[in-house]
Formats: structure tokens, C-alpha cells, sequence
């Protein structure tokens, strides 16, 4: 029997900013939008639009100081 290991890399930047979507230097495409309980800021979805490139990220307001988003990535650009 084999064993599956799940590696993944995953990260989050905190930037003060006013903007919701900071230039990244890569293209993505937005697949979703989720209210979030604790916050009256929305989290959105993004997944890289490169064909074979499995990296997603996700984008919310900090719900303490709402000059802040948190964008997280999960895994790494093949490309």
C-alpha cells in the first residue's frame, strides 16, 4: 500500500493598501466570493489563469484594521 504525502506550499502577506487586488506580476482568474461571519468584507477566490498551473490565492480586508488585506497563496507557479 502506498502512501500519499501532500506537500504543499502555502503563505499570506498582510499589505496596507486601498486597493482589493494587488498586481502580483501574474494573471488570475476569480472563481468565487464568500461572505465571511466575523467580517462585512468579503473573501474572494482566485485561481492562476496558466493553463497546468494549480497555484489559487485568496484576498480579504483584515477584519482589526480594514487599510489591510491578506492575500494567501496556495502552492507554486510552474511557470
Amino acid at each position: 500500500m502506498r502512501e500519499r504525502i501532500h506537500t504543499t506550499t502555502k503563505f499570506a502577506l498582510r499589505m496596507k493598501t486601498n486597493l482589493e487586488v494587488v498586481d502580483d506580476g501574474y494573471k488570475w482568474k476569480k472563481y468565487g466570493k464568500k461572505k465571511v461571519k466575523s467580517s462585512p468584507y468579503p473573501r474572494n477566490y482566485f485561481k492562476c489563469s496558466t493553463v497546468g498551473c494549480n497555484v489559487k490565492k485568496r484576498i480579504e480586508r483584515d477584519m482589526k484594521d480594514s487599510s489591510y488585506v491578506i492575500t494567501t497563496y496556495d502552492g507554486v507557479h510552474n511557470h
